[in-house]
């Protein structure tokens, strides 16, 4: 099968995902992206795209600094 742009084994809606996908990762908020594609509210963005936010893990993250124990705040 042959997709949009001439792409195989790619529909509509995974283009919609991708392009929700690099929307959040660019820093657009969840309300932005929320309107954007149509979601009855942001919460349904959130759970689904959240993980793609740029500062979604950052608070783990940096408990990873090996050069002291952190206190988690």
């Amino acid at each position: 099968m042959v997709g949009c742009a001439g792409l195989t084994d790619v529909s509509p809606h995974v283009l919609r995902h991708t392009a929700a996908v690099h929307m959040v990762a660019g820093g657009i908020p969840m309300s932005k992206v929320s309107q954007y594609f149509g979601h009855s509210n942001t919460i349904i963005t959130k759970r689904v795209y959240g993980r793609f936010a740029p500062d979604h893990l950052r608070v783990a993250a940096g408990i990873l600094n090996f050069g002291g124990v952190h206190k988690v705040q």
